[in-house]
């Protein structure tokens, strides 16, 4: 099991103002106090150094950062008492045949679950988040995230959830090593978009995680309609994807900038990387998300190598719900429920299926360029 280091319990109701207390209630379990990691008041997003990050690992005795430690202590504590319907550790995985080296996993007991439930509800209780009963048990919540007026990131290990964070929920039926949910909450409405303190939050969590293992991930697949929620795995191997070359059609080294596309891979795909700004990065993708959104054009984002690359997955509209691609599976990861089908899977089937799902050419050059006006914009 992870070992987590804590600071002393602290009340944070004793430090609210009686009108944020109220906020906060709305916001939280009431009656139920979570381990909380709250970022320190300066964030290291505006200009980072990469160099202090830590580079993949096969020792498991390697340091982790706080806030890593308690994401997978608690996630293996789940595990231990049993809250999910399988050990997915145990999942037998192979890599496909062929020159892009998909990964294929079999694991017979695999659902595709989500936080619809929590989706339709909200909206029907004006974005009270807890007055729902999508929750079906208190220990499916790990803990909180939050900004804090620190100097430096801290843990306390129990208190209310504040009105302006996020909820990390497991998954009971997960795709990977520590698969969790982020849900913000305290936030009135639906999110219709990922704007650009959402994502700089996530770009935090992935900086202060600072692990190259760690898969953030958001999925738009349902036009008009943003799903509510980002989610997190770690996988320590490099992903099919990863591995394609990426040739560079926008590139500002002043601000760091750099925009990519992925050739010779099936889904249409974009890189939006930097070297020194990660705010900056996150702006400039919030603004294209907007915009996808408006288009209704479907996309996977994946975020890697703790914050400072991104990936864009385009997809086209579709009436069949089973045409849309999940988040693994544009990265080439593909799961199997029966043995006969992921024995007999090929790259050939999986390069048909990835094709199939994919934006077409001249949608693609109108989201390359509007990256280059936005990045443009921003940069400068």
């Amino acid at each position: 099991m992870v070992q987590v280091k804590q600071v002393e319990d602290e009340n944070m109701c004793s430090k609210y103002t009686a009108d944020e207390y109220l906020k906060t209630q709305k916001s939280c379990i009431k009656g139920i106090r979570l381990p909380l990691y709250q970022f320190g008041k300066h964030s290291p997003l505006n200009d980072i150094s990469f160099k202090m990050l830590k580079m993949p690992s096969c020792d498991p005795l390697e340091e982790q950062t706080l806030l890593e430690s308690l994401l997978l202590a608690k996630w293996e504590e789940r595990l231990s008492e049993g809250l999910f319907r399988y050990d997915v550790t145990l999942s037998e995985i192979k890599v496909i045949v062929g020159r892009r080296k998909f990964l294929a996993q079999l694991n017979e007991s695999w659902t595709d679950t989500s936080l619809l439930q929590y989706e339709e509800k909200r909206k029907c209780d004006h974005g009270i988040l807890f007055q729902t009963n999508w929750l079906k048990c208190h220990e499916e919540l790990l803990c909180c995230i939050s900004s804090g007026e620190n100097t430096e990131s801290k843990l306390i290990s129990a208190a209310l959830v504040p009105s302006s964070s996020i909820l990390v929920l497991i998954n009971a039926t997960p795709v990977e090593y520590g698969h969790v949910f982020l849900l913000p909450c305290g936030v009135n409405g639906p999110l219709q978009f990922l704007d650009d303190r959402s994502l700089e939050m996530l770009l935090r969590i992935a900086v202060e995680m600072n692990n190259f293992s760690l898969c953030l991930f958001y999925e738009f697949s349902t036009p008009r309609t943003a799903c509510l929620y980002f989610q997190a795995l770690f996988f320590s191997s490099l992903l099919p994807v990863e591995a394609m070359t990426a040739d560079t059609f926008f590139s500002d080294s002043l601000g760091g900038i750099y925009v990519s596309t992925i050739t010779g891979y099936p889904v249409k795909a974009l890189i939006f990387e930097t070297s020194c700004n990660l705010k900056k990065m996150g702006q400039v993708i919030a603004e294209v998300l907007a915009h996808l959104q408006e288009k209704c054009i479907l996309y996977n984002l994946l975020i890697r190598d703790c914050g400072k690359k991104i990936f864009l997955f385009l997809q086209p509209q579709v009436s069949d719900k089973s045409s849309i691609l999940s988040p693994w599976e544009c990265w080439g990861y593909f799961l199997f429920k029966s043995r006969s089908e992921f024995d007999q899977a090929t790259e050939n089937a999986l390069l048909g299926r990835l094709a199939a799902a994919s934006l077409d050419d001249a949608e693609f050059q109108g989201v390359k360029q509007f990256c280059c006006d936005v990045a443009s914009k921003v940069a400068f």
